[in-house]
């Protein structure tokens, strides 16, 4: 069994940073990503006790963020103190049927208490490999294929004819060398 290869795209990360403005930018725009693509919502607010909830919603769906914070406490060592502490939500766009319309909804909390509420959004594209995205019709491609065909049969002739008048061109050779050997 053969694998046909096929082209994908390199995905991407795309980066938003939530900070005491909100986000930025809220609306991804279109064209950015891919399915397979990611989005990192970052909590950059700096407001005292200020913390983050992303939502992220398609067709009823709906992921949501762990609590964000702007940073987190840090050992000697560097090491979190909390382990459940984090800056950073990484959003990876499904692979398959990932494509179109998501939005976002982006939660601000002072000392626990939801103060802001904004949106935004981004349209994901389909990501369409060569071997599912062939764009040339059935009746193309078999035309051109006979097309092809009827361009070799001439290049066969030719190379046949080639071939004949080379045997006949080293056949006299041949003989005149034998007749020129007899005569001595």
């Amino acid at each position: 069994m053969l694998a046909s290869p096929v082209a994908g795209h390199e995905l991407q990360i795309y980066t938003v940073i939530v900070n005491t403005d909100g986000a930025q930018p809220a609306e991804i725009p279109n064209g950015t990503l891919k399915e397979g693509d990611s989005a990192w919502f970052w909590m950059k607010d700096t407001t005292d006790n200020a913390t983050l909830i992303v939502e992220i919603e398609k067709d009823g769906a709906k992921a949501r963020s762990p609590v964000l914070q702007f940073e987190c406490e840090l050992d000697e060592n560097g090491s979190k103190v909390n382990e459940e502490c984090t800056n950073r939500y990484d959003f990876v766009f499904s692979q398959q049927s990932s494509a179109g319309m998501w939005n976002f909804t982006f939660l601000t909390y002072v000392n626990d208490t939801l103060t802001k509420t904004s949106s935004g959004s981004a349209f994901i594209q389909e990501d369409l490999h060569d071997e599912m995205h062939n764009e040339t019709p059935v009746e193309e491609v078999e035309s051109s294929s006979s097309e092809d065909e009827d361009k070799k049969i001439p290049i066969k002739a030719i190379a046949g004819i080639v071939a004949i008048l080379s045997f006949i061109g080293i056949a006299v050779i041949l003989t005149s060398e034998a007749k020129s050997l007899e005569k001595e």
